[in-house]
């Protein structure tokens, strides 16, 4: 149980000192980075009969990774529905035809706060070419692949790892659908 919280560090990230109080009754102290609730999608046009992925280069891997379109519940009133179809437009340029909810999930709950919520969306209609918002200096590559090379593909970001997930355990949804394009 958290009995005291102090802000040791307010930037792009937010880092608290917590005092909580274990089982036993021992007072130890944690450091838990405070971020906003977050949004993934596993991207499917219905079309083109592939998957849509982005690829942006990551501080924390310190690399280009290959991941689900994500963002940040960072708008006022914005439910997390609401912010998958913004970060669709915004980062690879296409409106959403059907949305479904796949789970929620902590990221890292040992020491982030973040919940991010992961959907599958269809699309069919590419409205622009993405590529995410300039005032927030955002290069993301949109990448397309089909259902065999999402299956054969290494992915190491765990909300992408997720969405690998289900596409796992719909695999037959797929195959269906592609069966008339091979």
């Amino acid at each position: 149980m958290i009995i005291n919280r102090t802000n040791k560090y307010k930037g792009f990230f937010t880092v608290d000192e917590l005092t909580v109080k274990t089982k036993s009754g021992a007072e130890i102290k944690r450091e838990v980075m405070v971020r906003k609730n977050g949004v993934a999608a596993v991207v499917y046009d219905t079309n083109k009969k592939k998957f849509i992925f982005v690829s942006q280069w990551r501080p924390g891997s310190n690399s280009y990774l290959t991941e689900l379109v994500a963002g940040t519940m960072d708008k006022e009133n914005e439910n997390s529905k609401d912010t998958i179809i913004r970060e669709i437009d915004e980062e690879i340029g296409y409106e959403v035809d059907k949305i479904e909810f796949i789970n929620e999930s902590y990221m890292s709950p040992g020491g982030l706060t973040e919940i991010i919520y992961i959907y599958y969306c269809e699309v069919s209609n590419r409205l622009h070419q993405g590529g995410g918002l300039k005032n927030e200096n955002e290069e993301i590559d949109v990448i397309e692949m089909s259902l065999n090379e999402v299956l054969s593909s290494k992915f190491i970001d765990a909300k992408t790892l997720l969405g690998i997930n289900f596409i796992k355990q719909n695999e037959n949804r797929f195959h269906k659908r592609t069966e008339s394009i091979y």
